[in-house]
């Protein structure tokens, strides 16, 4: 993996204001993957728009890790059949 696609971990909280150990829950619960370096902890920059949610979620709305767990699937099961649609809605023009 390209060096240029890894946030440090420590930096990603300070930034953000959440504890490290918040960041080890998320990976022992296993919502997301944090990547040791040579002694050192990375984030990849194609999560860090799923962090940022999951931050949202638990800080401003309260919700535990099984509550973000359940949001994040519904959120993807949303996004499969909003692309599901989208392509039945091609097919259908096209025969139109």
């Amino acid at each position: 993996m390209n060096e240029q696609q890894l946030i440090p971990a420590q930096e990603f909280c300070l930034h953000h204001q959440v504890e490290i150990e918040f960041i080890y829950s998320l990976r022992e619960y296993g919502l997301i993957r944090v990547i040791n370096n040579e002694g050192n902890e990375y984030l990849s920059s194609e999560e860090l728009n799923e962090l940022e949610k999951i931050i949202r979620l638990h800080y401003d709305l309260n919700v535990n890790m099984e509550g973000i767990d359940v949001v994040l699937n519904l959120l993807r099961q949303l996004e499969d059949t909003q692309h599901e649609m989208n392509e039945l809605r091609n097919q259908l023009r096209f025969y139109k």
